[in-house]
């Protein structure tokens, strides 16, 4: 019996310093879709009421690329979440994990929120003096006290600690009950059902306009996240998955780019169905990401290590930028990729110069090294 509980300690000593390369490449793409998904606002058709900077050139092109990434890039980032932080759990125990939690949620968070404001009234400001700012645009350059696009923060850690006080429940059941659908992988996109009567019961999601958590946001994410966090204890079975689900991530783009150019996506029918693109993309690119087993390359590893750092400050820069090309003489298209590349590479130069190698690491590096684990 000694014996094999050692055993079962080793396997899960090992399972616990295992790097997954390829979630952790997935993880740093979700957080940079959020700059690529932000930068197409000033170039949306009839934007202005909405979003403080309206460029003079615009397309239904960037409507729809919005919609595309907004249906999956922060379910894919939830569902990675939860992987990892059953993961934690495992490694540092529930008083480890919330510390380590907080530390890089919470702190960042405390700091980031106020520094954007300022920076978000700068920005506005530039764009208003620029002749930028539709005058339907409410907020005008005033204090905003919300969360912006820091609200997942305040969300992931509520979830954190909700998994960490039902820790010592040990879900089983529910990685039983996944690592037996895992043996029909296809199965798994039928979550989209019961998403789509969250989201149809719940309307539209807008975490980031206040720092009261909303009970929609909290059930669709939470969703995502508890997926993610049973997906780890159901690993062993998870290979199905990276063998038949690589048809599930494309599928569901293909079905993005055709719901998102239609009014259905405003319908009942549209909000089921673009459920359906969030569960097909984060299966198929969770299934993919399994596959991989390393992330190399200086640029991907840079790429990954600054993704945390890089979304907390893009999106003030993503309106700055935006003033800048305005008036440039360019499609809408190239002024977009402009702003991106932009954006991308000055917050990738802060990071080099302000956080890599110093005593922000533990705080703000999306990589780190594992720690030695303590004896079983």
């Amino acid at each position: 019996m000694t014996d094999t509980r050692a055993l079962h300690a080793s396997v899960r000593s090992l399972a616990a310093t295992q790097r997954y390369e390829g979630l952790d490449a997935l993880r740093a793409a979700a957080m940079l879709l959020g700059l690529a998904y932000h930068a197409t606002y000033a170039y949306v058709p009839d934007v202005g009421p909405w979003y403080p900077v309206v460029d003079p050139s615009s397309s239904p092109f960037f409507a729809s690329l919005a919609g595309a990434l907004h249906a999956f890039r922060m379910h894919v980032f939830f569902a990675l979440a939860g992987f990892f932080s059953h993961l934690l759990l495992e490694r540092r125990g529930v008083a480890g994990f919330l510390a380590d939690r907080a530390r890089r949620l919470l702190v960042p968070f405390a700091v980031a929120v106020p520094l954007t404001w300022v920076a978000d009234i700068g920005a506005r400001a530039l764009s208003q003096r620029a002749g930028l700012m539709d005058t339907a645009y409410a907020p005008g350059t005033g204090l905003r006290l919300m969360p912006v696009h820091l609200w997942f923060l305040e969300y992931l850690f509520l979830f954190c600690a909700t998994a960490a006080a039902l820790w010592r429940m040990r879900l089983g059941l529910p990685a039983r009950l996944l690592r037996r659908a895992l043996a029909f992988p296809e199965a798994l996109a039928l979550m989209a059902v019961p998403t789509g009567a969250l989201l149809a019961t719940c309307g539209a999601l807008k975490p980031d306009t206040s720092f009261v958590p909303q009970a929609g946001t909290f059930a669709v994410m939470g969703l995502f996240y508890a997926f993610g966090f049973a997906l780890w204890a159901a690993r062993d079975a998870a290979g199905v998955l990276s063998r038949r689900g690589s048809w599930m991530a494309p599928a569901g783009l293909l079905l993005a780019a055709w719901l998102y150019t239609r009014p259905l996506q405003w319908e009942p029918l549209g909000v089921a169905l673009g459920a359906g693109v969030a569960w097909l993309v984060t299966l198929g690119s969770l299934g993919g990401a399994l596959r991989m087993k390393s992330a190399t390359g200086p640029v991907v590893r840079l790429l990954v290590d600054a993704s945390y750092w890089v979304y907390l400050v893009h999106y003030p820069l993503v309106m700055v930028f935006q003033v800048l090309v305005a008036r440039a003489p360019w499609s809408p298209g190239l002024k977009y990729l402009m702003v991106v590349a932009s954006v991308t590479s000055f917050a990738l130069a802060t990071y080099v110069l302000l956080v890599r190698g110093s005593w922000l690491m533990p705080y703000l590096a999306a990589r780190r090294a594992a720690p030695p684990l303590k004896a079983a």
